[in-house]
């Protein structure tokens, strides 16, 4: 009997430990970060790449600082890509069909500039497409309607990839 439960023990204890749940891989959230003038920010709430709800980009998303829809006066940054996105690839200020703007916490809006010494760029680390996620960097200049620029830098993005039924 002794050699009987010395055996099952372990048995009973190797089984035990195989059958004990996994735990689920940790889904990314949507965020961008980024510096503006050197100073860190980190938006928290997204909508998620759509090519359907875009004016002009093939491509589009929009991060902002709260949940709320109502995004008048509410930090925001959006980037709109022509066509699928690229891996890799450069999208750069002067495109035709890149977009990129930043509203401020006091509701000023920063757009793409249209020079050279002005550049603003987003590159695509991964693109999963349809029901995956799209990640990324950007940087460079934008400029208000007055005229104030400003530096974004570090600039990081994942989000959630949505083609309401398209692929």
């Amino acid at each position: 009997m002794k050699k009987l439960l010395c055996y099952l023990i372990p048995v009973l204890m190797i089984s035990a430990i195989s059958c004990k749940k996994k735990s689920d891989p940790v889904e990314p959230v949507p965020y961008t970060s980024y510096k503006i003038n050197t100073v860190s920010q980190t938006l928290n709430y997204a909508s998620n790449f759509s090519k359907d709800f875009c004016s002009t980009s093939t491509f589009c998303c929009r991060f902002t600082a709260t949940s709320t829809s109502d995004t008048v006066n509410m930090e925001t940054m959006k980037i709109g890509i022509p066509g699928d996105p690229i891996v890799g690839y450069v999208y750069y200020t002067g495109l035709y069909r890149f977009s990129c703007f930043y509203v401020n916490p006091a509701g000023v809006r920063y757009d793409l500039t249209y020079n050279n010494s002005s550049l603003f760029s987003v590159v695509f680390t991964q693109w999963d497409g349809q029901g995956g996620w799209g990640k990324g960097y950007f940087s460079g200049w934008l400029r208000s309607a007055n005229n104030d620029s400003i530096l974004i830098q570090n600039g990081y993005f994942q989000n959630k990839i949505w083609t309401m039924g398209t692929n």
